[in-house]
């Protein structure tokens, strides 16, 4: 599954058979896994095998060239979208909800319509004989271009929209009203085809009406859906190689945003390069014709670094501009514009800035220069609505050059150190993290450089240009985030904080793993114009396959929805399943006295932990009543005991607790299941030599750690759960809030809930991991009992210098 996704990095290039043989393993392997589940707990878990089936037919589906339309909801809330979502929502609605709810930009409100919707109307109704028919025809050529789609276009116009359609896009309207408390809206309804907006724009090729009143929202989606066989569209997809087939129509409908300025921003100036500028238009009023190519607006010159100097601007005579009409009349209205503003600016310096800065945010993220449609809302509010790929193919001859000439000018500060985890061309002044104080003052487009990458980090992701360490792994968190906001990242350099210096000039090539001296702007622009491997059928059907594996919905096993039901994906398969053949482990220990005498056996330890082994390896020798902690098979396990059971750790001495404490927690700490009696007191480890489950009952409190560690990093992980403790909810969560630092110190991503503090830290080398397990227990052992001395908000740091000391006296 790893090596599938890093496929989809850009740095390799694949065939088909590549895809299906790798699928061909995974799809085994998992099966064999639900089988060998089976076998454990006969008949428990049959749901898993219905779903895995699922799953994989969607897969078998898109490996016939048939795209596969997700199961979902015929609308998505706005709110609710991220890129996980695109095969169901199409590409404008994922691109521009990454921009409000990834990036945190103001975007209309709205739904999407799924393609869902689209499959439900012509794929599985009684449309769908007719139009394949007539595409099969098409195809063959036996009937033009303009003939077919005349026919489709007619077909779906003339079609009645199912009810349960019509209802729910009805019931999203509704909701819409009460998201902005008012009842008289109008709507952008506009198209949102699979892979629009992304590497085929699709600009132009679709249908969308603005001002659409609510009554005639229905029939602006059909003449939406009418419009995927425009003979435009279908001409445009012919030339790029893509299949009739592989096209699914979703649907934006938006609040109409009341716009006093609207424009579009390219990011580059692609026909004056040397200039190094991003270019705004913008006119009053709606920005329709402007994007039309019918107007002629105020053009606005800004620099493309911090922080952003307005270069220059050419100001025309505006006579009238678009306005929305009547609110029971589709379409704009054209007014004029009165005599005094008809030859000023358009836009406040202040908006140009706010502008030019939001839309490099949007460049670095989605790694191209962009087109950007924008508006400012009679409150003055800055609204992105639409940002997708600037075309550059026109530049390419001016853009390339020679780079080995060209890298003379720049010197290497060093190259080929480390591993790239996020490929991209980054420029901007070195920022040394030496701690967490120095991430409160990064600069706008610096490149962070740290020693460990740790997930501290990420709170200056949407700030910085790139990142560099000396320590890390491409498989860690601070990893999954850079590649989340596309933030060029190189890690384990071992050498980049002795070697950058504060505020030093750099250009991060995270594509050929060098860092040159200097601002090599050329690279930059060499980087935007070469051709994508993404552009393939290979790899659009790769990135469609992986959105059925790789997607991990299920976290929190202790959560309601951790179950059969909710797994879409098999990383969800296998999340669920590695946690239920642990548990069934365990429950059998308890239950099958056989199992105890042949699979289980208590470690010999100097501190009352009453640890009981299973080794589901068989390699250890349970004939002895008690083994040896040296003897354990699992070096994980060992690493976790030789830190619990460090000399002066161990608190042995009982601690005073009051009434009213004992009380809480007797009625707040555990969950039923945690509170049944075979759980009690009970300490188990589920180990192989790689492996180890760890559930340990320490009184009121619950510690599970489950890690594996191996030669490949790529396989290691360590996941931390605690929760619980003898006093009152505040002194637990003092206590909670010092282990969670505890963690961050060690590079884990942490996440708190009250009394429930949750670690996960993975990629990490063997050696790393082994490390990081003693550190663990250690920990376990010295916060054991502290939530009793939590008596004031102090303490917390008193006991995080005092275990930063125990640490340093151990090693």
């Amino acid at each position: 599954m790893s090596d599938l996704g890093e496929k989809l990095s850009g740095e390799y290039v694949f065939d088909r058979h590549y895809i299906e043989d790798s699928v061909s393993q995974l799809t085994d392997s998992i099966y064999k896994m639900i089988y060998h589940l089976d076998c454990m707990a006969p008949k428990k878990y049959l749901q898993l095998f219905s779903i895995y089936n699922r799953i994989r037919s969607e897969i078998d589906m898109e490996l016939k060239g048939k795209v596969c339309v997700p199961d979902g909801d015929l609308i998505v809330p706005y709110a609710k979208i991220d890129d996980t979502l695109e095969d169901l929502v199409g590409g404008k609605n994922a691109s521009l909800c990454i921009v409000g709810n990834v990036l945190g930009f103001n975007i209309p409100p709205g739904f999407a319509v799924t393609t869902r919707a689209f499959e439900l109307i012509l794929r599985e109704g009684i449309l769908t004989d007719k139009i394949q028919d007539y595409l099969a025809q098409w195809q063959q050529d036996k009937i033009s271009t303009e003939e077919v789609s005349a026919k489709l276009q007619n077909i779906i116009l003339d079609a009645k929209l199912p009810d349960e359609l019509a209802k729910e896009i009805l019931k999203g309207i509704a909701e819409l009203k009460k998201e902005v408390s008012k009842q008289n809206l109008t709507f952008a309804v506009r198209s949102s085809a699979l892979g629009e907006d992304s590497e085929h724009s699709f600009a132009g090729q679709y249908s969308s009406f603005l001002n659409v009143p609510e009554a005639k929202v229905l029939d602006a989606y059909k003449r939406v859906v009418a419009s995927t066989y425009s003979r435009r569209a279908m001409e445009y997809r012919r030339e790029k190689g893509i299949l009739e087939s592989e096209i699914a129509m979703a649907v934006g409908c938006q609040v109409i945003v009341p716009a006093r300025v609207s424009g579009v921003v390219y990011t580059l100036d692609a026909f004056n390069l040397e200039k190094e500028r991003l270019v705004i238009s913008a006119l009053p009023g709606m920005g329709e014709k402007l994007v039309a190519g019918q107007r002629e607006a105020d053009r606005y010159f800004v620099s493309r670094t911090p922080p952003y100097s307005i270069l220059g601007m050419d100001i025309v005579h505006k006579k009238d501009m678009l306005i929305a009409a009547g609110k029971q009349e589709e379409g704009l209205s054209q007014v004029k514009v009165d005599e005094e503003t008809a030859d000023r600016p358009c836009l406040t310096s202040n908006q140009v800035l706010e502008l030019a800065k939001a839309a490099l945010q949007l460049e670095k993220y989605f790694k191209h220069p962009q087109d950007i449609e924008f508006a400012f809302d009679d409150q003055n509010r800055l609204v992105i609505l639409q940002s997708r790929p600037l075309n550059l193919q026109q530049s390419k001859p001016r853009l390339f050059c020679d780079l080995t000439k060209l890298a003379k000018k720049f010197p290497v500060i060093f190259e080929q150190k480390g591993e790239i985890v996020q490929e991209g061309v980054a420029m901007g002044k070195v920022c040394l993290i030496k701690d967490d104080k120095d991430l409160e003052n990064v600069s706008e487009g610096a490149i962070l450089v740290a020693h460990f990458s740790s997930p501290n980090l990420a709170r200056a992701i949407k700030q910085v240009n790139g990142i560099i360490t000396d320590i890390g792994s491409p498989f860690g968190h601070m990893a999954t985030i850079a590649r989340e906001f596309r933030v060029p990242m190189i890690v384990n350099t071992k050498i980049a904080t002795k070697i950058l210096h504060q505020g030093q000039e750099i250009t991060l090539d995270a594509t050929e793993n060098v860092v040159y001296a200097g601002f090599m702007k050329e690279l930059c622009f060499y980087n935007f114009t070469e051709t994508k491997f993404g552009e393939t059928y290979e790899y659009r059907l790769l990135r469609r396959i992986l959105k059925k594996i790789s997607p991990l919905n299920l976290v929190d096993p202790d959560s309601k929805n951790f179950s059969p039901s909710f797994c879409k994906s098999f990383h969800d398969l296998i999340r669920y399943i590695h946690e239920q053949a642990v548990r069934e482990l365990i429950d059998q220990n308890y239950f099958t006295h056989f199992f105890v005498r042949k699979r289980a056996v208590k470690v010999n330890l100097t501190i009352p932990l009453g640890l009981v082994v299973i080794d589901i390896s068989n390699k250890s020798d349970f004939n002895l009543q008690k083994i040896e902690p040296e003897e354990l098979v699992s070096l994980p396990l060992r690493k976790f005991l030789k830190g619990v059971s460090a000399p002066g750790i161990w608190a042995r001495e009982p601690v005073p607790v009051d009434f009213k404490s004992f009380v809480s927690s007797m009625t707040k700490t555990f969950s039923s299941d945690v509170a049944d009696p075979r759980f009690v007191g009970q300490n188990l480890a589920v180990i192989s030599p790689e492996y180890a489950n760890i559930s340990l009952r320490l009184g009121y409190h619950f510690t599970m750690i489950d890690t594996f560690a191996t030669s490949n990093a790529r396989d290691n992980y360590i996941y931390f759960r605690f929760f619980g403790g003898v006093t009152d909810d505040t002194r637990k969560t003092r206590r909670a809030r010092l282990i969670g630092k505890l963690l961050a110190e060690s590079d884990f991503f942490v996440s708190i809930k009250g009394d429930l503090v949750i670690g996960r830290l993975k990629g990490l080398s063997k050696e790393e991991i082994l490390e990081k397990m003693f550190v663990l227990g250690v920990l376990v052992a010295y916060t054991r009992q502290l939530d009793v001395q939590m008596g004031d908000e102090r303490k917390v740091d008193y006991f995080l210098s005092e275990f930063h000391n125990i640490l340093m006296s151990l090693n």
